[in-house]
């Protein structure tokens, strides 16, 4: 059993039932928990999303974000309400998660995920794939106060020990952190989970489980390379093959079909 974690509003349903889609077509055999954290979703939302899965190996499970929980987080510019679902996934799943999947909605899945979901994370926290490198990643760890050995990953797919995160941080913990860094906190949540966990880390290789086009020109990859290698696919940044009718790069594909399915 697979343990899977999404956080959206009602703009991400139609995305996210794509993306469970891809998930019952290329783990055919697997069964899954989807916890889904929300605070705005509908009982037609939830239809939606009930009839993406196969629900003969599959447990969707809705999580309300109640407004009480929030009510001591900071809210920035960069930082919404909604931004802290994810930080906070220890403190609202179930005592018995002690490892999940967090994946962005806009995200599809064209291979197994037993390999990523069965990391061993030894004394590590967090296991993704950076999309920063250079000068950037260099830039992103000196703000964030980090060492050079740490990694910046994006969080869009994360991996995440939820076992070993309760003993960390309390969301009290996480709330005066972003008080106190708020300056320095240019990509919002996703700064918070590289500050606080990223010197326990494991970076995985961004073309196999967090594929987008920045990192396709990169390395130069195909859509056959895709297919072949990798296990997920970002539609990362502003523009959406969904809204996009002239989107352009070598993953609209992969959309399209898990869109069909």
């Amino acid at each position: 059993m697979m343990n899977l974690l999404v956080t959206l509003d009602s703009n991400y349903v139609m995305p996210l039932t794509a993306l469970l889609r891809s998930i019952m077509k290329s783990n055919p055999d697997s069964e899954f928990t989807i916890y889904i954290a929300h605070s705005s979703l509908t009982e037609q939302d939830f239809e939606k999303i009930n009839a993406s899965v196969d629900l003969s190996r599959t447990e969707i499970c809705p999580i309300v974000i109640f407004g009480e929980m929030m009510a001591d987080a900071p809210v920035l510019k960069r930082i919404t309400r909604e931004t802290y679902y994810r930080l906070l996934a220890h403190e609202y799943l179930p005592e018995s998660v002690e490892r999940v999947l967090y994946i962005d909605p806009d995200t599809v899945v064209i291979k197994p995920l037993d390999e990523l979901y069965n990391i061993d994370f030894g004394d590590n926290v967090i296991a993704g794939s950076t999309h920063v490198f250079s000068i950037v990643r260099r830039f992103n760890l000196k703000r964030l106060s980090l060492p050079f050995s740490a990694r910046y990953l994006n969080a869009g797919v994360l991996m995440m020990n939820i076992e070993k995160m309760r003993t960390m941080y309390s969301s009290e913990d996480i709330f005066e952190f972003i008080r106190l860094n708020s300056n320095d906190l240019l990509l919002g949540d996703q700064d918070v989970i590289n500050a606080l966990y990223g010197r326990l880390s494991i970076a995985l290789k961004p073309q196999l489980y967090n594929c987008d086009e920045k990192i396709c020109r990169r390395y130069r990859l195909k859509e056959k390379d895709v297919r072949r290698d990798t296990v997920i696919v970002h539609f990362n940044g502003s523009k959406k093959p969904w809204k996009e009718e002239k989107y352009k790069g070598i993953l609209k594909p992969f959309w399209d079909e898990a869109n069909c399915n």
